[in-house]
């Protein structure tokens, strides 16, 4: 039952009559929104009671004791009869059927009660419905259903109806409402609300200085509004009240807690669940993403299977060689499931690949996303293993997208990784992520000919794309099916309106290197590309180079092993390549190269061999 139906007013309908049955707060009974007057306490007295056990046989033992306590007359079993008739008649007054309403049983009497009149058991539905949600860790719509449900209460319940019938029902009437208050107001600590909730936490704790409940989150709001000695003298109170009216010490979570204000445990900063209606710091989508269909579909259906359903934790990892689009990927993919992870949709780069920067360190990383989740700079632990602890503690029973892109290892990610079965994760790494977590490995070729084609024509002009078919396929296969170096084709030609597609296809058939000075800056291909072979050894170099004759046909490790001198130093070269997707493997020990990578790096040979002349000749 959703929320909005729950927070429908308490009438219904019954023989052409609104009737309501409110017990939290003064009895009374309504009629079409106005107030019936149904007799005398003691009147009154036997209709609650009647009421409160709707559709159940109460006996006229129970209705005596309601309406007269200990002061019942000889011939209770009558006037009971009597008062009943008088009820009977009242409510046929009002248009209800007083003997459809009041039926006699074999020991007493039965009230039929139809759903919703009865204010006590809409206020139990409520919470129920918050307590399911808050299960599941729904906590905005747990918080919703329980402050509904609060919001019935008018007062204390079945004030005005004397008697110790009406004290005891009361008692536990107030102890539920109790009892849903101390979990709404959870939930607002939960979402850092610690200052809004003080002021009502000491009224009530001032009511109860022995519910050790209150107690702790009066504590635990004060600590995080800065307060430590009033959270640690609500500790004394609370223990000075249990120890003088029922001679007990306090629990152990409470003297837990007592311990850990003390040692300003870093756990007290953090309000778990503080990702409230969820945070999202995805970069933008990319407008008209064309190609990547069956990768986009397992990746979506991988996160569907795990983290949505809650079954399990979903970790994909994507890799590729430089420029092949893996970031843009992931980040579409998020957005397409962003729905789906109510909680938070967050990216954090990982610099795994970044030019001029080292690899982010666990620790860093955690520190960025501990933040994205609101937790204050101040109170992020110093260690790894602390920051670990927390972030997993942070998305316990959330669902939450987690995108960690450019990784360099699995050891990088193992410590950002969720800990509960409600989150899905997914990687991009250059390296094939040996020893992760991984539920699934998406590795990405470049594109085919026809979705580099479809690539080119979402950027350009339609009619430019139109005019020149021939011209566009020869550019989507000069850039080798590269989204990176389709992207930077796409744009020199935008920023460059004058010239024709056969322009710039020209162009870089009189020179294959012309493709990595499309770009300027930092993020450019050849950026890209350099960050993956400056990471080389001087071993792997050395086989890459020696390769690279083969230009972009595919070789096997014989042929490599003949160039390069040793075939199973190759072998082993090459798999090592192979992992850090700097040579595609086609099948067991044959390879090929990116023409366009293989361009970059004959490119930064020739240019450290002419280096090296100039300074031979001392130039």
């Amino acid at each position: 039952m959703s929320v909005a139906l729950l927070t429908c007013v308490i009438i219904t309908k019954s023989w052409g009559a609104f009737v309501e049955f409110r017990f939290l707060g003064p009895f009374e009974v309504r009629s079409s929104g106005s107030v019936v007057q149904v007799g005398g306490p003691r009147v009154r007295a036997l209709l609650a009671a009647l009421v409160l056990r709707g559709n159940q046989p109460v006996s006229v033992k129970h209705l005596v004791n309601a309406a007269w306590d200990d002061d019942s007359p000889l011939t209770s079993s009558a006037t009971v009869h009597s008062y009943v008739c008088r009820l009977r008649a009242r409510l046929a007054s009002v248009g209800l059927d007083g003997e459809d309403r009041i039926l006699t049983d074999a020991t007493g009497y039965r009230f039929r009660l139809e759903p919703g009149e009865s204010d006590v058991e809409v206020f139990r539905e409520r919470i129920e419905h918050g307590r399911s949600a808050l299960n599941v860790g729904s906590l905005t719509e747990a918080a919703e259903a329980l402050s509904s449900a609060l919001s019935i209460w008018r007062g204390p319940a079945l004030s005005e109806i004397p008697g110790s019938f009406a004290e005891l029902e009361a008692v536990s009437l107030n102890e539920e409402r109790l009892a849903a208050r101390q979990e709404s107001l959870e939930i607002d600590l939960a979402f850092d609300r610690h200052t809004q909730v003080i002021p009502e936490l000491r009224t009530l704790f001032l009511q109860h200085p022995k519910k050790e409940r209150l107690a702790a989150l009066l504590m635990r709001a004060l600590y995080r509004s800065g307060q430590q000695a009033e959270a640690l003298q609500v500790y004394r109170t609370a223990r000075q009240a249990l120890v003088d009216d029922l001679a007990v010490e306090p629990g152990p979570e409470l003297k837990s807690l007592h311990q850990k204000i003390l040692n300003h445990d870093v756990e007290l900063a953090l309000p778990a669940g503080s990702l409230g209606a969820g945070r999202r710091s995805l970069p933008p989508d990319t407008p008209g993403f064309v190609g990547r269909a069956d990768e986009l579909r397992r990746i979506v259906d991988a996160a569907t299977s795990g983290g949505v359903a809650g079954s399990a934790l979903g970790i994909t990892t994507i890799d590729g060689m430089a420029g092949v689009g893996k970031t843009r990927l992931a980040v579409h993919a998020a957005h397409l499931l962003a729905d789906q992870f109510p909680d938070g949709q967050l990216f954090v780069d990982l610099h795994g690949h970044s030019g001029g920067q080292e690899p982010m360190d666990p620790a860093a990383a955690l520190a960025e996303l501990l933040e994205a989740v609101g937790v204050p700079a101040a109170s992020i632990p110093a260690t790894l293993e602390q920051r670990v602890a927390v972030w997993r503690t942070q998305l316990v029973n959330r669902k939450v997208l987690l995108v960690l892109d450019n990784a360099v290892s699995a050891a990088q990610i193992e410590p950002l990784l969720p800990g509960g079965k409600g989150c899905s994760v997914l990687v991009t790494s250059r390296n094939r992520l040996v020893g992760s977590h991984t539920t699934q490995t998406v590795s990405l070729q470049p594109l085919e000919v026809r979705e580099a084609v479809d690539f080119l024509s979402a950027t350009l002009a339609p009619q430019r794309v139109a005019a020149e078919p021939d011209a566009v396929a020869e550019l989507a296969e000069m850039c080798g099916g590269l989204p990176l170096a389709l992207h930077f084709a796409a744009v020199r030609l935008c920023n460059r309106p004058v010239w024709s597609i056969s322009d710039l296809t020209a162009l870089l058939s009189r020179d294959r290197l012309a493709m990595a000075d499309l770009d300027i800056g930092k993020n450019g291909l050849a950026a890209a590309f350099s960050t993956s072979y400056d990471r080389l050894s001087a071993e792997q170099r050395t086989v890459f180079l020696s390769v690279s004759a083969f230009e972009s046909r595919p070789f096997d490790v014989s042929a490599a092993g003949a160039r390069s001198g040793d075939r199973f130093v190759a072998e082993r070269v090459l798999e090592s390549l192979a992992d850090a997707n700097v040579v595609e493997p086609l099948r067991f020990g044959h390879y090929r190269v990116h023409s366009l990578m293989r361009a970059y790096v004959l490119r930064c040979d020739a240019n450290r061999r002419d280096a090296l002349r100039m300074a031979e000749a001392g130039v």
